[in-house]
């Protein structure tokens, strides 16, 4: 009988996972941002979002259901084998599907021609994917296995980029190590989990009833892919490579944040997901309210901050060239606040619980909106049209969110301290433009920023003595007095 691992644990695991995410893009996007240029980013950029399509189909809701699934029978060997040969199985023919399906694509539709190396190099990312269970290891909670996989493929992929990637010639070479870092830990994946899942042959796989989970999953995939890939999509269509480059370099800051934010959400599925498999609601419940607090607390500074520094972080990351970016990184900043709470609400409480249904309704509902908007705003205003209609369409999902949350979940206890975030975090403004008046450099400025915001933010909830953060300070006093008492 496997022991459930420390939510703790688990959440700093995630976390130097994250970190290591976001580290290893902001080294190799500064760069290769400075080596390539907005037009070499951008053709990476718009020929992985290519491929992206074709991956979402082959993994075709395995991700979320996977997880899901694994870890309610993750204490039984044979269960959980047999349950891993069945994703495989479906995952091995939707692979081969994906990969037709793409060589029709890049024959027949002539835009793509000039991309057609990168895309190959990138389809790569298909069978990896699939063959590296990623959701086993997230069901079985073996967060710290992950993230020292991921940060070692990483640190390869970054060694190989600097002795590779020197001209802007070199955009093949970038390509390969964006490859090499997101998908070759994945082999190992699949050599590990002989240690939790055996591979002799069962028989009797039920197939038929994972199928129709999976495709109320694939759907809500293919809704997601649509609302957060599709504006890098249709402005290689619509505008080029350069205007791709330069919407790359406003949002992936952002979305750094927005993955630091939500970091906490992905231990909490396979442990909720446990919770439901037995019936234990109220342990559910009290997870989810502090999953709430936890982005509240942290969303609101993340986005005031990234506001009042959008100039600074981009000329630090990216250099010249992408000067136009940091007013197009502000039009997002929105989309800091509104992701966290979606992500909260679908993928840590829906996804668990198994109403997919409600997940896809919003889902849905940001696609619809952003395909439309990108639509009316890319043509005449390129990446900032793009931006737009991101900061929409995201707006949209979390409204849907809170809707169906309002009639399925009993939240309303989760906003009463909601405005001592705005309170503590309005002073940030304020900080952000007085220290971009002194004349320093821009990391300086940012780093005296960061600090002095943090501070301010911080003693206001303490003098408000905010309830989620005085719980967590007690946490934190609890801990090191039993520490102290072990030494």
């Amino acid at each position: 009988m496997r022991k459930n691992k420390s939510l703790t644990v688990n959440f700093i695991f995630n976390l130097l996972k994250t970190f290591s995410s976001i580290l290893f893009p902001i080294i190799t996007f500064t760069y290769s941002s400075r080596v390539l240029g907005a037009d070499g980013i951008g053709k990476v950029n718009f020929a992985k979002s290519i491929i992206s399509y074709f991956s979402m189909f082959a993994m075709l809701g395995m991700a979320y259901y996977g997880t899901r699934e694994a870890a309610k029978i993750r204490e039984n060997r044979y269960k959980l084998s047999k349950f891993t040969h069945e994703m495989l199985l479906i995952n091995g023919c939707t692979t081969i599907i994906a990969y037709i399906v793409l060589v029709i694509v890049i024959l027949f539709m002539s835009k793509l021609k000039d991309y057609t190396l990168l895309l190959i190099i990138n389809s790569f990312s298909i069978l990896m994917m699939g063959m590296g269970m990623e959701w086993l290891y997230q069901a079985l909670e073996e967060y710290r296995y992950i993230a020292l996989r991921a940060m070692a493929f990483q640190g390869i992929a970054l060694a190989v980029m600097l002795l590779t990637v020197k001209s802007v010639n070199d955009v093949v070479n970038y390509t390969i190590v964006s490859v090499i870092a997101s998908s070759g830990s994945y082999i190992l994946n699949f050599i590990n989990s002989r240690k939790y899942v055996d591979f002799c042959w069962y028989g009797n796989y039920e197939i038929k009833k994972h199928l129709r989970p999976l495709m109320w999953l694939f759907a809500l995939a293919l809704s997601i892919e649509l609302y957060t890939v599709l504006d890098s999509t249709m402005l290689g269509f619509f505008k080029g490579d350069f205007a791709v480059g330069i919407y790359t370099a406003s949002i992936k800051v952002n979305r750094i944040a927005n993955s630091l934010i939500t970091s906490l959400g992905v231990v909490l599925i396979p442990r909720l997901s446990y919770y439901v498999g037995k019936g234990e609601r109220e342990q559910f419940k009290i997870l989810i309210d502090k999953a709430y607090n936890f982005v509240f607390m942290f969303s609101v500074p993340a986005c005031l901050g990234l506001f009042v520094l959008s100039n600074e972080i981009i000329s630090l990351f990216c250099g010249q060239g992408f000067e136009t970016a940091g007013f197009t990184m502000r039009l997002l900043t929105p989309i800091v606040l509104v992701i966290p709470f979606s992500v909260v609400t679908n993928q840590q409480t829906f996804v668990p619980m198994g109403k997919e249904k409600l997940i896809l309704i919003s889902t849905c509902a940001g696609a619809v909106t952003n395909f439309i908007f990108n639509l009316l705003l890319i043509p005449r205003y390129a990446e900032n049209g793009a931006a737009i209609a991101t900061v929409i369409a995201e707006t949209v999902v979390a409204i849907v969110c809170l809707v169906n949350a309002k009639y399925n979940l009993r939240i309303d206890n989760i906003f009463h301290q909601y405005y001592q975030y705005w309170v503590a975090g309005l002073p940030i403004l304020a900080i952000g433009i007085w220290i971009s008046k002194l004349g320093f450099s821009n990391l300086v400025t940012i780093f005296l920023t960061v600090m002095l915001s943090a501070i301010s933010y911080f003693v206001i909830l303490l003098l408000f003595k905010n309830k989620f953060l005085m719980e967590m300070m007690e946490r934190v006093k609890r801990r090191g007095i039993l520490a102290a008492r072990e030494r």
